[in-house]
């Protein structure tokens, strides 16, 4: 490995960079906002709010 050579260094560290940006989504991360508002992965309760469909069958609602 040519470890003296600065342009081993400098694609070394781009690299790092690819591979931060295409590992950051797959990584999963708490932040104060969440990322999609309808996911149901968010546990913020003041801000999320349940809404159930109606299921029908033949136009005639199914309890």
């Amino acid at each position: 490995m040519p470890i003296d050579d600065w342009q081993f260094w400098l694609v070394s560290l781009f690299a790092l960079v690819a591979l931060g940006f295409v590992a950051r989504p797959l990584l999963p991360m708490k932040s104060r906002q969440p990322r999609c508002g309808g996911c149901p992965s968010n546990k913020n309760e003041d801000t999320a709010q349940e809404k159930r469909a109606s299921l029908t069958l033949d136009g005639k609602r199914i309890s």
